[in-house]
């Protein structure tokens, strides 16, 4: 009885510590056939069990009284086709008002990612839109998430919204470097079928997107969004802009997209295309997706899908969440069948 009576006060608190927490997570694998259409070697293969950004999160809230909360979130990437260890996502402690808004510190998309994070309607897949949005030839600059970040979200009035955030990794006190540091700000409009939004980012002193210790770079974003029934539209129109002379990095981009969904199938398209840059090399880029879901509950789906990048002559980038990566002025092909769980 004793021996009982102290294992129950031992381990009262931690039952109760973790009843406030919730554990979710996403599984998604697919077996991928890529050409990469190299002049050189084997452009062609098949991929199994590619991890499609599968994850896993705790989170939890705690009341404060006076309709304040303390929230937090450990979110991880599994990184299951590597042997690597998954990196951190959205990962952050902060306090929560439903009439006040909500400030957070740590690591976590940028108000500029989530602008238009809604309107990927392939999301997570090869045929994601940052193939375009967020991307130059140097890689996907923008649209990313930030970590030492401080950052604050309204609450929603009307359907309206915004939200703000700065992060500063490094101060630069001499020398000819800018401080390591970025800004993001985003407001957005949601009601009925409409969905509306306009976003601006900037880093400085190699802190992020494509800036180094001497040039600042930053991004522009508009997003446009209508549901009618089982039929939406979605488009995104960004531009980025760099201080450094002839960068590649300063282009405009264009992306559309259509699903219709019927019973439990989601058909789907999307179209992208991101201009030449300043540098002297091509670094055009045109991609697009066509696919659909079979949603077998609202947690577990099949998904197929086909989507093609034709690079410029300067440029050699993948679809952003493959990794197939073409050498320069060569497209990229996949097809790509898989399954999500959601939990």
């Amino acid at each position: 009885m004793i021996a009982l009576a102290i294992a129950s006060a031992v381990s009262a608190p931690a039952f109760a510590a973790t009843a406030n927490v919730d554990v979710y997570g996403r599984m998604a694998f697919s077996l991928d056939y890529v050409d990469t259409n190299n002049l050189v070697g084997d452009g062609a293969d098949v991929v199994t069990g590619r991890d499609n950004v599968s994850r896993f999160g705790l989170k939890g809230t705690e009341d404060l009284g006076n309709g304040l909360a303390a929230i937090w979130q450990i979110e991880t990437a599994l990184n299951t086709s590597t042997t690597g260890v998954g990196s951190l996502r959205n990962t952050f402690i902060g306090l929560s008002s439903k009439s006040l808004g909500t400030v957070i510190l740590g690591r976590h998309d940028t108000p500029y990612k989530m602008a238009t994070g809604s309107l990927d309607v392939f999301s997570d897949t090869a045929g994601d839109y940052n193939t375009i949005i967020g991307t130059t030839s140097a890689g996907t600059i923008y649209d990313n998430r930030a970590p030492q970040m401080v950052a604050y979200l309204s609450p929603t009035w009307t359907g309206f919204s915004f939200a703000a955030a700065y992060a500063e990794t490094k101060n630069v006190e001499a020398g000819a470097g800018d401080n390591q540091q970025g800004f993001s700000t985003m407001a957005k409009y949601v009601n009925g079928p409409i969905f509306a939004s306009l976003a601006y980012e900037t880093f400085s002193g190699a802190a992020g997107g494509g800036s180094t210790a001497t040039a600042e770079t930053e991004a522009y974003k508009a997003g446009l969004g209508v549901k009618l029934g089982g039929f939406q539209l979605g488009a995104v129109y960004e531009i980025i802009d760099s201080d450094a002379a002839a960068s590649a990095n300063e282009r405009d981009a264009y992306y559309a997209n259509a699903m219709y969904s019927i019973g439990a199938f989601d058909l789907k398209a999307a179209y992208g295309m991101a201009k030449d840059g300043e540098s002297a090399a091509s670094t055009e880029m045109d991609f697009y997706a066509v696919g659909a879901d079979y949603n077998l509950s609202k947690r577990t789906k099949l998904f197929g899908v086909y989507t093609s990048l034709a690079n410029g002559n300067g440029t050699a980038l993948s679809q952003s969440t493959t990794g197939y990566t073409a050498a320069a002025g060569q497209d990229v092909e996949i097809v790509s069948v898989g399954a999500v769980h959601t939990f």
